[in-house]
């Protein structure tokens, strides 16, 4: 299974890198369209840009847990890659863009790609050398994931009035 649940988190991790620079663009693509703005960033504030990372992994977190029948500890495994992968993200823009003074896009894109791969590599991780999950703590880890998705939803319209949330190009929030 080792062999198997390793090369889906390869694959996962193209996956996942594709859709989400094409993520990038989607929403001025589509003409600002509301439901593209559900998945997709519609500024570009760090919170925004998280969408990246969350929107396709949680679509091949979907894909996935039809391929790797049977598997383990998933949902927990997946949303525990996923939480660090963006923690990782927003941690990385901020103490560089404060030490530099600045940000930068390289950089920028660089972050969202190691942000992916630690994504994968602590849930291949946590699914290959993990104990296996009760069924209330896997059905409770995909409520995190649909909850995470509505938090995202709402902020998308509705977010906080701090710095997380703030275009940096625009000084707006949300659309």
């Amino acid at each position: 299974m080792s062999k198997k649940l390793f090369k889906y988190e390869v694959a996962g991790f193209i996956f996942v890198g594709i859709f989400g620079t094409l993520n990038h663009f989607l929403f001025e693509l589509f003409d600002s369209n509301v439901i593209i703005a559900l998945f997709c960033p519609v500024n570009e504030s760090v919170w925004e840009h998280l969408k990246l990372l969350f929107f396709p992994y949680f679509l091949w977190t979907g894909i996935e847990y039809f391929l790797l029948k049977d598997q383990r500890n998933y949902f927990c495994s997946k949303l525990k890659g996923v939480i660090f992968g963006m923690i990782f993200i927003v941690t990385f823009f901020y103490t560089y863009s404060g030490v530099s003074g600045n940000d930068n896009t390289f950089i920028d894109i660089l972050s969202f790609f190691i942000g992916v791969a630690i994504a994968f590599i602590i849930s291949y991780e946590f699914m290959r050398n993990g104990k296996s999950g009760s069924p209330l703590q896997e059905n409770a880890s995909l409520f995190i994931f649909i909850f995470i998705s509505a938090v995202f939803f709402i902020f998308t319209f509705a977010p906080p009035l701090i710095p997380l949330f703030e275009d940096p190009q625009r000084f707006t929030y949300g659309i």
